[in-house]
């Protein structure tokens, strides 16, 4: 049995090398394709920002071994390889800004080395630099959402109300303000006066003209602000028609009162919650006839008895009302 493992050992071993080398021949020769899109990044040196960039993208063709080239594909597609350029420029040689192209070549990915780059599409990219400078800017609140069903923002205050920003001295000297990021106010109700000041970031970019379109462009700020608002009871009016109006007299009143119009129309005013749920029977109408004889005619005020919050929006009409004596009263007489 030893003799089987022993025999002619230099040519076994010469004939195992040979598959070996026969096997990475044919995993060698059969090569593979891709085309795939990768981001692109720019670099630049402090002092100075992208303005302007043609494309954050570039589609590049590899050839290979087919499972170097399945190992590329899946390390595209987890954002593990990507496009990286580097620009040198100093910002002593950009008085506003300045354009350039660069060309993205094989030393600006990382491949493998035995995968061959045939091609980069767009391999040509435009960038428009920046020179950095610091500006004061006035701090616009950005709200999203809605307040709670009846409630409304009527007042906000910002502080501080300007902020420090860092970005291209292009676009700062076009604007004026920097918008925080986004405050959701969904569904917020009287309650949340208590909980004010809040903390919010300001947002990292800043929007600009560009002809006949919006650009923005990005900006840095090391600085936050502190939000108050005022969250009130919307007030609403609403019209409540056919109220009967009261007579208030006193005990054994002798005389017959008649009212021109026992009806009226009155329009009110109050939170609008509250107004919704109104209904006539919550509104008291009357006049006091204590102090009236015979004979009439008289107008009378018409008074009113509201619930809490709740006013009359219009002035109540005069109530056009005769007194007269009952047979009793005169008979008394």
């Amino acid at each position: 049995m030893k003799n089987i493992f022993t025999e002619n050992l230099p040519t076994k071993l010469m004939a195992l090398v040979m598959a070996f080398a026969l096997w990475l021949y044919a995993i060698n020769r059969h090569t593979g394709d891709l085309s795939a899109t990768v981001s692109l990044t720019v670099s630049v040196p402090e002092g100075i920002a992208i303005v302007e960039q043609s494309t954050e993208e570039v589609t590049i063709h590899v050839q290979g071994p087919q499972n170097v080239i399945d190992t590329v594909d899946g390390m595209i597609k987890d954002h593990k390889i990507w496009a990286q350029y580097v620009i040198r420029e100093s910002p002593d040689g950009i008085e506003d800004q300045l354009k350039q192209s660069i060309f993205i070549r094989r030393e600006h990915l990382d491949l493998p080395p035995a995968v061959k780059l045939v091609s980069v599409y767009p391999d040509k990219i435009d960038v428009v630099l920046g020179k950095l400078q610091k500006k004061k800017l006035k701090v616009v609140l950005q709200k999203k959402g809605e307040p709670a069903v009846g409630y409304s923002v009527v007042n906000e205050f910002i502080f501080p109300g300007e902020v420090e920003v860092t970005g291209p001295l292009s676009a700062l000297k076009e604007v004026s303000s920097i918008n925080t990021v986004p405050v959701d106010i969904s569904g917020i109700s009287g309650e949340q006066n208590r909980t004010f000041p809040w903390r919010i970031e300001i947002d990292k970019r800043v929007a600009i003209r560009r002809g006949d379109k919006t650009v923005s462009l990005p900006v840095e700020c090391k600085e936050d602000v502190r939000v108050w608002l005022q969250i009130v009871e919307q007030q609403d009016t609403r019209v409540l028609g056919k109220i009967k109006i009261k007579i208030i007299s006193p005990a054994e009143y002798p005389y017959l009162i008649k009212l021109q119009d026992e009806f009226v129309e009155v329009k009110v005013k109050g939170p609008k919650l509250l107004l919704d749920k109104l209904n006539t029977d919550d509104v008291i109408l009357y006049i006091d006839v204590t102090s009236l004889k015979p004979p009439g005619p008289y107008k009378q005020p018409i008074k009113s008895i509201l619930p809490k919050n709740v006013e009359i929006a219009d002035k109540l009409p005069e109530a056009h009302l005769d007194i007269r004596e009952t047979q009793r009263s005169a008979e008394a007489r």
